[in-house]
């Protein structure tokens, strides 16, 4: 059953030029495109459009319990940002005398009811290339019918795939040869600008307002959970969710504080908001467009006349993330399987739900995994090095299921891309595209990166 929250409260694509199509009222399912600048979707409305109406809808399947630890996908961390996120672009829509429709419900049965509602000639999304979204944009497509198209449009990566030099059933099974022999020949576009007004509502169509928590909880029949309390130690800027918030960490991290050409000596670096960019939690939910991080960094570079070696790692770290995105496409449901994608075996494993449930508490008893694990669910955040290190303890050390894993950090990381995570777990589990050793000497990796135990010292309960 589709829930309103009324109630609770009584595809084609473009590659340079966006098509035309007839005048009509469009609907634009929103997804992990939290965002109005680089938009490919908003660009490509036809300037006759006679009402458009955006349509967040909070679906069972992501919110609900996962297959593997039983937790809802989208814990109190993530949730949090995403519920402040789609506020701010609220705010932001109705600027432009727009606005937002909430449901609770699956997409596939929302968008066809609202069309046929509307008269609606088409619907908008971001596509997305993973297993489970590609099947809900394709039951939409079902649902929907031949009458009402659904017209997906690319926003999430950084080079666009339809400028790719070849198709992505031939990706290498390599990041090496895809950074020199693909991602070399791809110019990235300069992101678009955002709309300066956008097509009314439908007229005598009020929108459903957003949910408060308490009141998604009580439409997905799961107990509320208590809102976060910010943890003074946390490494995340005060900034909260959207793109109002991500334009600004861009603007003071690129601009404001030059914090790019020191990148790369601070990356590994596990206290404090200025080591690393944090620009994942934005890009994650699509309020921070890829393409416009990258645009940043060529204005730091033009600025200071040189590439510096944090611009560079910086590139590099955003071609990964496209990287596993353009995997994840390429292999299907083997991405997120425990085989390998080059069918490798993982090692033996002895499944304990006490020994994880210890891991996942922070309570394994190595002090630098602890740490790493507690400032995780104090905070919905751990670093780059932490993430490396805890996945090979959980792993190599304690002989865990992967998946197990790779499910927690989707359960509390608030910047969770489904992509990026399980990539990065399987990578860690050597059944990713490397068929080396991929074990962690955590003992030496504390030595390194926490020399004087400060880091511990601060997460140690």
């Amino acid at each position: 059953m589709v829930h309103f929250i009324s109630q609770l409260q009584a595809g084609a694509r473009w590659a340079a030029t966006p098509p035309k199509f007839p005048a009509m009222t469009v609907l634009y399912w929103l997804r992990n495109d939290l965002r109005l600048h680089d938009n490919e979707a908003l660009a490509a409305l036809p300037a006759d459009t006679t009402a458009l109406l955006p349509v967040y809808c909070f679906d069972p399947v992501a919110l609900g319990p996962d297959a593997y630890l039983g937790r809802p996908r989208t814990g109190p961390h993530r949730l949090a940002f995403l519920l402040d996120s789609l506020a701010d672009l609220q705010q932001r829509y109705a600027a432009l005398g727009s606005g937002i429709h909430f449901a609770v419900g699956r997409p596939e049965e929302v968008l066809p009811a609202l069309a046929r509602q509307l008269g609606a000639g088409a619907v908008h999304a971001s596509t997305e290339h993973t297993t489970e979204e590609e099947e809900a944009e394709e039951a939409l497509v079902a649902a929907l019918g031949p009458a009402v198209p659904l017209r997906r449009f690319e926003t999430l990566t950084l080079l666009h795939p339809a400028d790719l030099p070849i198709a992505v059933g031939r990706l290498p099974l390599s990041f090496s040869k895809f950074r020199f022999d693909v991602a070399a020949h791809v110019r990235v576009r300069p992101p678009l600008p955002a709309p300066r007004q956008l097509p009314p509502l439908p007229g005598g169509f009020a929108p459903a307002p957003q949910p408060t928590a308490e009141a998604l909880a009580t439409a997905l029949g799961q107990p509320a959970a208590a809102r976060p309390v910010p943890d003074r130690r946390s490494a995340l800027p005060a900034l909260g969710g959207g793109e109002t918030a991500g334009l600004a960490r861009l603007h003071d991290y690129a601009v404001e504080r030059h914090l790019i050409g020191r990148y790369d000596d601070t990356r590994n670096q596990m206290l404090g908001e200025a080591f690393s960019t944090k620009f994942s939690p934005w890009l994650a939910n699509g309020s921070l467009s890829a393409r416009q991080v990258w645009a940043a960094i060529d204005g730091y570079d033009a600025a200071h006349g040189a590439r510096s070696k944090g611009a560079m790692q910086l590139r590099l770290e955003l071609l990964w993330r496209d990287y596993f995105r353009l995997l994840a496409q390429k292999t299907g449901p083997d991405f997120f399987r425990w085989r390998g994608l080059r069918d490798q075996l993982p090692k033996p494993i002895r499944p304990d739900q006490a020994v994880f449930a210890d891991w996942a508490a922070g309570r394994t008893g190595n002090a630098f995994v602890d740490a790493n694990m507690r400032e995780l669910a104090a905070t919905g955040f751990m670093s780059n090095r932490g993430r490396q290190n805890a996945a090979s303890y959980l792993i190599h050390d304690l002989h865990q299921d992967w998946r197990w894993g790779a499910a927690w950090f989707e359960h509390l990381l608030i910047d969770h891309d489904a992509a990026s995570n399980w990539g990065n777990w399987k990578y860690i589990a050597g059944t990713g595209t490397d068929v080396r050793d991929t074990a962690f000497d955590v003992a030496q990796q504390a030595r390194r990166y926490d020399p004087q135990q400060r880091y511990v010292r601060t997460w140690r309960s």
